[in-house]
C-alpha cells in the first residue's frame, strides 16, 4: 500500500477498534442478507465468530503497512474457511458486507478517501483469500 493510503486507513483505526463489536454485528447482518443460505453455518458459537471477525479486521488494519501481515491474513482466512469451498462470489459478497458494515458503523466519519482505501484493502485480502483457497484445493487433490 502507498504510504498515503496507509495513513488514510490508519486514521480510522481508533474509531473502528472502539466499535469492532458493532462492526462485526453489522458485517454478519449484511452477509446474511446477501447469502441467507450460509446463516445455518454459524449456529454453534456465534459470539465467538463475531470476536474472530473483529480480531481479523484489527489484525489487517494494524498490519496494513506490513505486506506480510495482509498475506498472512489472506492465508489464515483461506485455511479456516477451506472446508466451505468458497469461491469468487462468496469472497465478493464478504467484501461488500465488510464495506457496508464500515459505512453503517462509521457513517459520516468515514471519509471518501478512507472508503476508497478500505475498499482496496478489502479487495486485496479477498484476492489473497481466493489464492489461498485455490492452493488448498490443489493440495488436497
Amino acid at each position: 500500500m502507498e504510504s498515503m493510503d496507509v495513513k488514510e486507513m490508519q486514521s480510522s483505526f481508533s474509531e473502528i477498534y472502539a466499535k469492532k463489536a458493532e462492526l462485526a454485528e453489522r458485517f454478519y447482518v449484511h452477509l446474511f442478507d446477501q447469502m441467507p443460505e450460509i446463516e445455518a453455518l454459524f449456529s454453534d458459537d456465534f459470539a465467538k465468530q463475531k470476536e474472530m471477525f473483529a480480531s481479523m479486521l484489527t489484525y489487517c488494519l494494524r498490519g496494513a503497512v506490513d505486506n506480510r501481515s495482509l498475506i498472512h491474513a489472506g492465508d489464515t482466512l483461506a485455511k479456516t474457511h477451506a472446508q466451505y469451498n468458497l469461491g469468487p462470489r462468496e469472497a465478493e459478497m464478504a467484501g461488500k458486507a465488510v464495506m457496508a458494515a464500515l459505512v453503517d458503523v462509521l457513517g459520516d466519519d468515514l471519509s471518501a478517501a478512507q472508503a476508497i482505501v478500505w475498499q482496496q484493502a478489502i479487495a486485496r485480502v479477498m484476492r489473497m483469500f481466493l489464492q489461498g483457497e485455490e492452493a488448498e484445493q490443489r493440495a488436497s487433490t
